[in-house]
């Protein structure tokens, strides 16, 4: 991809085109048609067009979005998501893999994908919390999926697993959770995933023993490794996205209003609310998961009583906090610390 025109600072939006055709769009066309999708129809309302999909042509995620939307309609069995997961690891990650097969242990490459995360995850970016053994990645639509982020979270997921399983010769222990009921083709699930499966938790979530991520990578190489990066560095358009950028602003300043984080965007408070409503979002709506992540990790995970959950989150009186999770959560801090 040509670097000229770059312009890395800038805020990725859901309108801006920047991913190369044959990458993404291409892996996801690759795995409908093999379902039996008709070609025609996958790219009908895209704006996408066959030539797009053998070049350096680019395309943005609103337009891969409407293909994905399209990919759900016409095609048949419920792996489609995790196919295209799988895909990805070696279709559209094809320029980042050098990158991923040379690192010392896979815990480097965990650290690179938010670094790297707009060439190579646009659709799902991850908060990262810790305990003193384990790493817990709380999923997040990064560009406004809505309801196609359900697709996008169990392609993300299957790449990571099938990720893990090209670096290292083994599936890594991951635990992924869900926010809905027992799916009635499980299988798929287990089969992609593995057995390390919750559902009816209150966030799409992935979590980690920390020793398991010095799983050594079999074709390490530091030269190689810092090569790779280099080049990603170069291709690299964007450094983040508008919607992560405000919940970074959000998780060091909870009382940041929408007319200060405009301002801190430099512009104005109605063209914020324009862009977060291109993205199927509003500013409350983006503090409110914000803070329901927050009482989750600290409720949930931590396990930690109303008082300590509440000095952690500064609220000063525990009747409040109790109101604030139960209407961020829909459950009350005690029902949270026992899901």
């Amino acid at each position: 991809m040509s670097t000229s025109g770059k312009h890395i600072d800038a805020l990725l939006t859901v309108n801006d085109k920047f991913l190369p055709g044959r990458q993404l769009a291409a892996s996801l066309m690759s795995v409908a048609v093999a379902r039996g999708a008709p070609e025609h129809k996958l790219l009908r309302g895209t704006g996408i067009f066959a030539d797009d999909l053998v070049s350096d042509n680019v395309l943005s995620c609103l337009q891969v979005q409407k293909l994905a939307a399209n990919t759900l309609q016409y095609t048949k069995g419920y792996d489609v998501s995790f196919r295209f997961g799988q895909q990805l690891v070696t279709g559209y990650l094809n320029d980042a893999l050098p990158y991923f097969l040379h690192c010392r242990h896979f815990g480097q490459c965990m650290r690179a994908l938010p670094v790297l995360q707009t060439l190579i995850s646009p659709f799902v970016s991850a908060q990262r919390y810790d305990d003193e053994t384990s790493y817990y990645y709380l999923l997040q639509d990064a560009v406004g999926s809505g309801k196609l982020f359900v697709f996008m979270v169990e392609a993300y997921c299957a790449a990571l697993v099938a990720l893990a399983k090209l670096c290292t010769g083994k599936r890594l222990p991951f635990h992924f959770d869900f926010p809905f009921g027992r799916p009635r083709h499980i299988q798929e699930y287990e089969e992609n995933l593995g057995y390390r499966l919750r559902f009816n938790q209150p966030v799409f979530a992935i979590r980690i023993d920390k020793a398991a991520l010095f799983a050594p990578c079999l074709q390490a190489n530091p030269t190689l490794n810092t090569y790779a990066r280099y080049r990603l560095k170069q291709q690299r358009t964007y450094r983040i996205g508008l919607l992560d950028t405000i919940r970074g602003m959000l998780n060091t300043h909870s009382s940041l209003t929408l007319p200060e984080a405009a301002g801190k965007l430099s512009m104005s408070p109605a063209s914020l609310k324009r862009k977060l409503s291109e993205h199927n979002t509003s500013f409350s709506d983006l503090h409110d998961n914000i803070r329901r992540q927050q009482a989750i990790f600290y409720l949930q995970v931590q396990k930690l009583n109303n008082e300590q959950g509440a000095l952690k989150m500064a609220f000063s009186d525990i009747t409040n906090f109790r109101r604030a999770v139960k209407r961020w959560t829909g459950l009350t801090p005690s029902e949270l610390r026992q899901v």
